[in-house]
């Protein structure tokens, strides 16, 4: 889900944050944030709802369909919850977020209230960069034409979608040249939606909302689990078939056959266009043709630990690059919530390539590219690296969704049910907040409602 800067602005981050200590951090977690207990369920065999995916929208339609009084099984084939919003402290002994790491559109995400109201220490993300041309920093006027060209582009991209004009963002951008529009359509492309520019759709883009961005120093996935933790899952249970052939629907899984009134699937559209979840008899073509076109695009975290800022910005400055004519770059969020990591982030085809290398081949390369701008004393403060590979994860074949080009219309087949008893909810499902957490999560709630208006 959209783990980079909102794909719509250049900047909306306002305020920086002191450093906090790796030992202090720790010390103020185990104080205000209780740990989640995560309730494992057994896998019922008869429940009025099965709802596949323990995500944020599974997670958040679970909770709406107990609380509207029905028998609900909720079913994850990974051994934990969260999907693609993941925090952990193995490896870095500091949080790493695998997947979702930014909260987006503030004003209308549940997480951001949630955080603060439960004692995790979100805040908005500041707005600090430094660019550079080779091994030479520009200066703020110098970083004028950066802005310019990010400026433009995204005005051709922008004007095309509110047209209506359902063309590739590539098209609606023929024609604008110049030394940094390859940076700029590297921010706008691959930083942001994880697609290169002839892969989305520019209506598609601009349904997209706009807002400001925050982040959660614990991690975006530990929130998400604390306030998930009161919910059943069946983990370690993978559906494979949806029979509707008959009454309700059955969901074969590799742990028996579960009988239902309803299913709200809520797994990735690359999972669902992969043919993972069999149906019988088949979906209509519409709605298979769906996954397709709201395709997944694929954003990967390089994470670089050093043991001191080397980047000179605090926490969660930006770092970019004059991107070459082959577009192959990363973006960085450096010190991210001052604990010293460093997100080198690749998208679209970039991101695809790099994929076939090895995680040693991308931390390598990460740091070659760091030790061309800062240089090689940077190896004296560097601890270790790690790359994630959600294109090759088989429960999410991917990052996030967005609709090719002309294929903006989809979304709307995308959601709607199938035979009164097979329900689609997700961050591909939301109107406007898709590719987030906060949409997924919105998602599954709105469709909750849905089934279990149905089911009365």
């Amino acid at each position: 889900m959209h783990i980079y800067p909102s794909s719509k602005v250049r900047s909306l981050h306002r305020r920086g944050l002191p450093v906090v200590s790796r030992r202090s951090f720790l010390a103020g977690l185990g104080a205000t944030v209780a740990a989640p207990r995560i309730v494992r369920a057994q896998v019922s065999s008869n429940p009025d709802v099965v709802v596949i995916g323990a995500g944020a929208a599974g997670l958040a339609a679970t909770r709406v369909l107990a609380e509207r009084g029905l028998d609900v099984t909720l079913i994850e084939a990974s051994s934990r919850i969260g999907g693609r919003a993941y925090t952990e402290t193995t490896t870095f002994g500091v949080p790493y977020d695998h997947g979702a790491h930014w909260l987006h559109i503030a004003a209308s995400n549940p997480f951001v209230a949630y955080g603060r109201k439960h004692g995790f220490d979100v805040y908005p993300a500041p707005d600090v960069y430094r660019v550079f041309e080779g091994d030479r920093e520009l200066g703020a006027r110098e970083k004028d034409a950066l802005w310019h060209a990010w400026d433009e582009l995204y005005a051709a991209i922008g004007a095309q979608g509110e047209r209506g004009n359902d063309i590739s963002a590539a098209e609606a951008a023929a024609g604008i040249e110049g030394p940094w529009s390859a940076t700029a359509a590297f921010g706008i492309g691959p930083w942001s939606m994880g697609k290169d520019l002839e892969d989305f759709s520019v209506v598609d883009w601009w349904s997209g909302a706009d807002g400001a961005d925050w982040f959660c120093r614990e991690g975006f996935g530990t929130l998400i689990t604390h306030w998930a933790g009161d919910i059943p899952v069946s983990l370690g249970t993978r559906a494979g078939r949806i029979d509707w052939s008959g009454k309700g629907v059955v969901v074969e899984t590799d742990q028996g056959s579960i009988r239902a009134r309803a299913v709200i699937v809520t797994v990735s559209t690359g999972v669902m266009a992969s043919g993972a979840i069999a149906f019988a008899p088949m979906l209509p073509a519409r709605k298979l043709e769906s996954f397709e076109k709201i395709s997944m695009g694929l954003y990967n975290h390089i994470t670089l630990q050093f043991s001191e800022d080397v980047f000179g910005m605090g926490p969660d400055g930006y770092l970019l690059f004059r991107v070459a004519p082959d577009r192959k770059a990363f973006g960085v969020l450096t010190n991210a919530g001052g604990h010293g990591l460093a997100y080198c982030d690749v998208g679209g085809s970039w991101a695809r390539d790099l994929e076939e290398e090895s995680a040693e081949y991308r931390i390598d390369y990460a740091m070659g590219e760091l030790r061309g701008m800062l240089g090689s004393s940077i190896d004296r403060s560097f601890v270790k690296g790690a790359a994630t590979s959600w294109g090759q994860n088989p429960l999410t074949l991917g990052s996030y969704a967005s609709a090719e080009p002309g294929a903006h219309d989809m979304r709307t087949v995308l959601r709607q049910p199938v035979g009164d008893r097979i329900f689609f909810a997700g961050e591909a499902c939301h109107r406007s907040l898709w590719s987030t957490a906060a949409g997924a999560r919105l998602s599954g709630e709105e469709v909750a409602r849905d089934v279990a208006r149905h089911l009365d």
